[in-house]
């Protein structure tokens, strides 16, 4: 299950980012390691309109967090995508916490796509996405330099298939 992220959650979001690396791979360059509240306080200010949540197992364990993005023209955009514990990666976490997100899209907008962006690099998260359905799009969208790194980005699409009445 899905819940919206609140401020008691950031311990737990705390815990999880380890590394200036991880950090870096899960938020870009908007946050510096080690993450703060107020990094993301901040940013939640900035971004009002932007939707935190935490992934529960049917345990009611957190696993997992992410967040919505709106975007100009209705179709909004998955970010900040993070399986919190290193042991429960590649173990379908990832696509089970994924379809909560796009069906949460679903819920909220009525878009014809869900969009995310990632870095090429990441080959775990593109074939965790494309599992769900989503189509990777070959055109490099942006890059990122980071101390003299290079990260390039791509688009990834789910297509929102439309209901036969």
């Amino acid at each position: 299950m899905l819940k919206r992220f609140s401020s008691s959650d950031f311990p737990l979001l705390e815990s999880w980012v380890i590394d200036a690396d991880l950090l870096l791979q899960f938020s870009g360059t908007d946050f510096n390691y080690p993450l703060t509240e107020k990094q993301l306080s901040d940013y939640q200010l900035v971004h009002p309109d932007r939707k935190m949540y935490i992934g529960y197992s049917q345990n009611e364990i957190p696993f997992a967090f992410g967040e919505i993005i709106p975007q100009e023209g209705g179709q909004p955009r998955l970010g900040r995508i993070l399986i919190g514990d290193p042991r429960q990666r590649g173990q379908g976490f990832g696509k089970y916490f994924i379809r909560m997100m796009v069906e949460e899209c679903r819920r909220l907008y009525a878009c014809s796509q869900v969009e995310l962006f990632v870095w090429d690099k990441n080959q775990q998260a593109i074939k965790c996405y494309k599992s769900v359905g989503f189509e990777y799009l070959p055109e490099k969208q942006n890059c990122v330099v980071h101390e003299d790194v290079r990260y390039d980005i791509y688009k990834m699409i789910y297509p929102i298939p439309t209901e036969n009445k």
